[in-house]
């Protein structure tokens, strides 16, 4: 099974080394209304595996505990930045791409693309997604999920209770991240689209929640 995995994680690191060239020569096209949706749709779908596939073979194979764990966690690490040079490429030509022309295996590429950068590139172009989520041509779940995690980031209480962090903690349990409207948190969570409460999430993510978590003091 492990060599299964290894197998998997090798494909994964090989595609990532030639979407650079197939990045470039997408955003080489000079209008919009020439893309060639069909060629970014692949792109941007195996972006999306070795994003993923890494992460399930750390989370799911290996374990985050495991001796092992660093080496994963290195290959990681690579191939997000990988990603996220071929993605700006593509962004700074065209910005966030709707749904319905990629599809959304390859919109939801781009979200855990900059869901797995940094703060700089999520307040770059977390205001694209929101807009065209608006309109129907983004996830709403997802377009929340960056929102909270936007906002953890910058040290404020989440609007859905979907982050969750080991930093609330003195002994580092996972812990959800303090959240602006406790009693109607569940009803947001509705309206943007989540199969789950709060408190179900939480189970799921083996987190702590506590409706009255306060924000921690800042870091200096």
């Amino acid at each position: 099974m492990k060599k299964n995995f290894l197998t998997i994680l090798s494909l994964g690191t090989w595609l990532v080394a030639h979407l650079h060239a197939d990045a470039q020569q997408i955003a080489s096209q000079n209008h919009r209304t020439n893309v060639n949706y069909d060629s970014l749709r692949i792109v941007l779908e195996t972006m999306h595996d070795s994003d993923q596939n890494i992460r399930r073979i750390l989370i799911d194979s290996v374990g985050l505990d495991s001796p092992e764990a660093p080496k994963y966690l290195q290959q990681m690490a690579n191939i997000d930045t990988k990603n996220r040079g071929n993605l700006e490429i593509i962004l700074e030509k065209y910005g966030w791409i709707e749904q319905s022309k990629i599809g959304e295996k390859a919109a939801a590429g781009i979200f855990y693309i900059i869901q797995h950068s940094d703060i700089e590139l999520m307040e770059k172009y977390f205001p694209q997604m929101k807009a065209l989520a608006a309109r129907g041509e983004a996830s709403m779940v997802l377009t929340a999920m960056m929102e909270d995690r936007l906002l953890m980031w910058k040290g404020k209480k989440q609007i859905y209770g979907t982050q969750a962090t080991t930093g609330l903690r003195p002994n580092n349990r996972l812990a959800v991240w303090p959240i602006e409207n406790p009693s109607q948190v569940n009803a947001l969570r509705k309206k943007a689209g989540f199969p789950t409460t709060v408190e179900e999430n939480a189970k799921g993510m083996n987190a702590d929640y506590d409706p009255h978590e306060i924000l921690p003091p800042p870091k200096n």
